[in-house]
């Protein structure tokens, strides 16, 4: 599908001189162009003072909130101190993403450092229980002597099963950070940013950024930090690479807290103090290489993911947890190997949820429902059609009398808000704006169906179903210098809300251009203007290679980055997209 191309808004509000920011880039910028360019940079990422700047370049951990702004944090914190005091079994209850197993990880390493040895966990099984808290699982826990359970990227909804704890005599403390759809759980403590009633000032916390909130109130508690729990005043520090990976993993914006807790998570990952991920990365390959969010995102996050995904979401935690080498490595394989049957999973159901999709492509919400999808594989091609078609895609997998689906939206589309507009046809439902989860009875499909339809005909117009491609700025080959991909490389770690700058240049010319890959999927070009010679690559572009005779001119889209081999350093253009050129010259 063609792309509309966009410069995104230009600096009014900003002088890059003002606030002097790029001393904390390690060198003034040389040329105006290149000032220019951090002016667009930064107003494209919401900083507009001298201070939003410095704190975007110069993340320090100490700048993350106090976790008491949290509201019912005090609550949470007290009840828990009293559980560890009194010796109580906690029992962490996690949904089964990365998020939600890092989340885990983090509150579990955290109490077992404390010197509380009663802790155990309890993730749902995706296939026959299905997402969140539900009264079986509540049930057991109570048979199995637990006083306290805290939940983990789960929770804000489960209303019912909460009472069932409270009758059952346990307390419940919420920890979550999906939307609200109804009243608050009558739980002890419900920490979760988007309470409306909630004044924290970062609302994109993950659920592992929930839960490292309380555990950095916890480490400022008083009674915790007695020398008889074990702990030291900054020791949560080494939980970072957890919250990066959940952070990452669930695909929250990279500025304010997150980017603090992601670019001190990637420091702390390179020296992890946990066995489990320690063989993660070394059986991924990518132990002694350098870790970015890339790496995190389709390396390591898919990994952990794959066992909630195709067995059983417990494999990763022992995982985090393990504390022997032998399990740690034998866990990874198993891991990789999840990983690799969920890939051909993915091909499978894609091609087959694509072909109920192509004949109604031109609606604005596109659904394919079948009896023998995964649904731990359902999200994951409802992301890829979503992007492939630009709608709104659901897909579901039909069981004998209910069907489990997941929802990708586009931008501007609230799909949580579209779907609830059918609650009383959904047995549940939650999620985020971009994402959801839903279960449904096979007969209300269709109307559902009609329903969503219906509301994108009302509030989505047809030019938001045109997919755009943003870039920062247009810029001059002269421009593109080792110096000024260097001033770019400070702008990392990179991910949605702070994605790595694209730019725009015009009237390059073509000196070669051929296919790469085993495949011939992607492009190699080598590209000119005014004597200046670059090499750029185009992935998933091959086709391109037949259409680009010598000596013609392309516009691009590309991301200025360094390509490093043989211990040489090189300039390259990474093409998201190219045109022919209608430039003026």
């Amino acid at each position: 599908m063609k792309k509309i191309w966009k410069q995104k808004s230009n600096s009014d509000h900003f002088d890059v001189a003002q606030g002097h920011p790029e001393r904390e880039l390690k060198g003034e910028p040389s040329r105006t162009s290149d000032k220019r360019l951090l002016e667009s940079l930064f107003e494209n990422r919401g900083l507009r003072s001298p201070e939003e700047v410095e704190n975007f370049l110069d993340p320090r951990y100490e700048r993350s909130f106090d976790p008491g702004q949290l509201r019912d944090m005090d609550a949470a914190v007290k009840r828990i101190g009293a559980a560890m005091a009194h010796g109580e079994q906690i029992t962490i209850y996690a949904d089964y993403d990365a998020d939600a197993v890092t989340a885990a990880a983090v509150l579990i390493r955290f109490l077992r450092k404390a010197g509380h040895g009663r802790v155990d966990y309890y993730i749902p099984d995706r296939f026959s229980e299905g997402y969140g808290m539900n009264a079986d699982a509540v049930k057991l826990l109570a048979k199995r002597g637990t006083k306290l359970i805290v939940t983990v990227d789960c929770g804000i909804n489960a209303v019912d099963a909460v009472d069932i704890a409270t009758y059952l005599g346990m307390d419940v403390i919420i920890t979550d950070h999906h939307q609200v759809t109804g009243v608050l759980p009558r739980a002890a403590a419900v920490i979760n940013p988007h309470r409306a009633d909630d004044g924290y000032p970062f609302k994109d916390l993950t659920g592992v950024g929930v839960a490292f909130k309380l555990v950095q109130a916890l480490v400022k508690n008083s009674k915790i930090q007695d020398s008889r729990f074990k702990i030291q005043d900054g020791w949560e520090k080494w939980l970072l690479d957890l919250v990066a990976i959940g952070t990452v993993a669930d695909c929250q914006s990279l500025l304010g807290e997150n980017r603090i807790f992601v670019k001190w998570g990637l420091t702390v990952m390179r020296k992890t103090q946990w066995i489990g991920l320690g063989s993660l990365l070394n059986e991924a390959g990518i132990a002694d290489t350098p870790l970015d969010t890339y790496k995190i995102g389709f390396v390591i996050a898919p990994r952990i993911n794959a066992a909630g995904r195709i067995e059983h979401a417990n494999l990763a935690l022992e995982l985090l947890l393990t504390e022997s080498l032998d399990e740690a490595a034998e866990l990874s394989r198993k891991l990789s190997e999840l990983n690799r049957r969920r890939q051909d999973l993915t091909q499978q159901i894609l091609s087959e949820a694509r072909e109920q999709i192509t004949p109604r492509a031109s609606g604005k919400i596109l659904l394919a429902a079948s009896e023998g999808w995964p649904r731990g594989i359902v999200g994951l091609v409802a992301g890829k059609l979503a992007e492939e078609f630009y709608r709104p895609v659901l897909i579901l997998e039909k069981g004998e009398e209910e069907a489990v689906g997941s929802a990708r939206s586009i931008q501007g589309f609230d799909i949580v808000k579209a779907i609830s507009r059918s609650e009383e046809i959904l047995v549940r439902f939650g999620g985020h704006p971009m994402a959801a989860g839903f279960t449904i009875r096979n007969e209300h499909i269709e109307i559902f169906h009609q329903k969503l339809l219906e509301h994108a005909e009302a509030v989505l117009p047809e030019d938001a179903l045109n997919p755009t491609l943003s870039y920062e700025a247009v810029i001059e080959p002269r421009d593109l210098s080792e110096e000024l991909i260097e001033t770019l490389e400070k702008f990392a770690p990179f991910g949605l809300g702070n994605p790595r700058p694209r730019v725009r240049v015009n009237n390059l010319i073509v000196l070669s251009a051929r296919t790469i890959g085993n495949d011939g999927k992607h492009l190699r070009l080598s590209l000119s203007q005014n004597g200046k010679t670059f090499s750029a690559v185009a992935f998933n572009q091959g086709f391109w290679a037949a259409k680009l005779p010598v000596n013609s001119k392309i516009d691009i889209i590309c991301e200025p980055q360094f390509n490093e081999w043989n211990g040489e350093r090189k300039v390259q253009l990474k093409i998201v997209d190219l045109e022919i050129s209608n430039s003026a010259t």
